[in-house]
């Protein structure tokens, strides 16, 4: 039973492998099922058989990406208390994890963004990906050593996974060696929302951080 597991996952992989190629050379919508089984070498009813479409070999692609940035944030958050590292800690552990399929990420950027597509990140089939990584931000505020406002303990991890997505939008377009300006940015960002976090506990700014986050959560899609 465990050779019949493992040679599955083998499999899984070998598709993943071909696909992210092609992707690469040829551009996800040119690709086809047919063409990654047969650089697979495998029958196209094997191919449907792990993967019934393009999507379904993404989607295992991003469950991929996530399992592994936890593994990474997991350690993370259990050594950092300062909540400003642990911000910074996780989502540079996210560009970390990705930083490796930097070129596949801008190929299927043309593709996620659009906001109807299956594999935008706003939409419903993401919805358990998107949840999942809303988590991490919880696990985030948690145990930081920073008190979040009790008003935002159940808003934050959101508008964090939102900031999340404003650094990969930034790292898929980053020119820099290394993509080192991106790790610089979640650096000075990070910090800003700290302290962001801790002047929205002085009355003369709390209508107004309020405000912005309402704003902020009316206009962006659930």
């Amino acid at each position: 039973m465990k050779e019949k597991g493992s040679k599955s996952k083998e499999t899984k992989q070998k598709i993943l492998t071909v696909a992210l190629r092609l992707f690469v050379e040829k551009g996800y919508e040119k690709s086809t099922m047919r063409e990654i089984a047969s650089q697979a070498q495998l029958a196209p009813g094997a191919a449907y058989y792990y993967f019934p479409s393009k999507d379904h070999i993404i989607f295992h692609y991003y469950t991929q990406c996530h399992e592994d940035h936890l593994d990474l944030a997991d350690e993370i958050l259990s050594k950092e208390t300062s909540l400003e590292k642990r911000i910074s800690g996780v989502v540079k552990a996210n560009i970390q994890v990705a930083q490796p399929y930097h070129e596949i990420s801008r190929i299927l950027f043309k593709t996620a963004a659009d906001p109807t597509h299956p594999l935008s990140p706003f939409s419903e089939q993401s919805r358990t990906l998107r949840d999942k990584d809303t988590a991490v931000f919880q696990q985030v505020i948690q145990g930081g050593d920073t008190r979040v406002p009790e008003q935002y303990i159940e808003r934050l991890p959101r508008l964090l996974w939102l900031y999340k997505m404003g650094i990969v939008l930034y790292w898929i377009f980053d020119k820099s060696e290394n993509q080192k300006m991106t790790f610089e940015l979640i650096e000075q960002t990070s910090a800003l929302i700290v302290k962001l976090i801790k002047i929205s506990k002085l009355p003369v700014l709390q209508s107004l951080v309020n405000q912005m986050v309402t704003m902020i959560e009316y206009f962006v899609p659930k």
